[in-house]
């Protein structure tokens, strides 16, 4: 599917309003693109901006490659990336056990005062334990050359209520948290390529995909 064909296809499918909490949409695949923050959130009393390029990009993934997401549609005065109990985590936790998900990629946008392009969150190395999992990761961003990358700073994914670390610790598996700067998002930038952030995604996903064959 041609990148701009796709991308105004995801816009459509997100302006299509819900008063739903969260959509999953089933996939084909053991990864699974997560986007809790895709729309504004509520955290300890305070409203926190939306993160509108992950919940695109996951409907973008799940147009072209058919995987299964999972992305935030209203804020319900939540928020599923910190409070101890989230009906999106609780979803997302049922469908990873009962479809044998072996990978869980939390998508999120670091602000654009950061000097960090991308950030692969581990947890520390321990909701994604498997460094051969992160070098693929690293290299499919090296790869478009959309900035300087870190793993774990400024954000490692590790407090427990985190999407990463949540599906981590109750299911047994592998998750990431990338966080990209917004940007990479934002046309004014002259960062701005979110058709290199896509092409870095893809890449994760097949190099990964390829990778769960060749230890089956």
């Amino acid at each position: 599917m041609d990148f701009l064909e796709n991308l105004c296809l995801a816009q459509e499918i997100i302006d299509n309003k819900t008063s739903d909490s969260f959509v999953l949409k089933e996939g084909e695949g053991r990864i699974l693109f997560s986007a809790p923050h895709a729309v504004e959130q509520r955290r300890n009393g305070k409203i926190k901006s939306a993160e509108p390029a992950t919940g695109l990009l996951c409907e973008m993934l799940h147009n072209e490659l058919n995987c299964p997401i999972i992305r935030k549609v209203s804020n319900l005065s939540d928020d599923a990336n910190f409070n101890p109990v989230s009906d999106f985590r609780q979803a997302l936790e049922h469908y990873v056990r009962e479809n044998n998900i072996k990978l869980v990629v939390d998508l999120h946008q670091l602000a654009t005062h950061r000097s960090v392009m991308v950030c692969i969150g581990t947890g520390q190395y321990r909701n994604l334990s498997d460094k051969e999992i992160l070098n693929r990761i690293l290299f499919a961003f090296s790869r478009e050359r959309l900035g300087s990358i870190q793993i774990d700073k400024p954000f490692a994914g590790r407090y427990r209520y985190t999407v990463a670390s949540s599906v981590h610790n109750n299911c047994g598996i592998q998750s990431v948290q990338i966080e990209m700067n917004s940007r990479l998002f934002i046309p004014d930038f002259r960062e701005y390529d979110i058709e290199g952030v896509y092409k870095a995604l893809k890449t994760c996903y097949y190099s990964i995909h390829n990778y769960f064959g060749e230890c089956r």
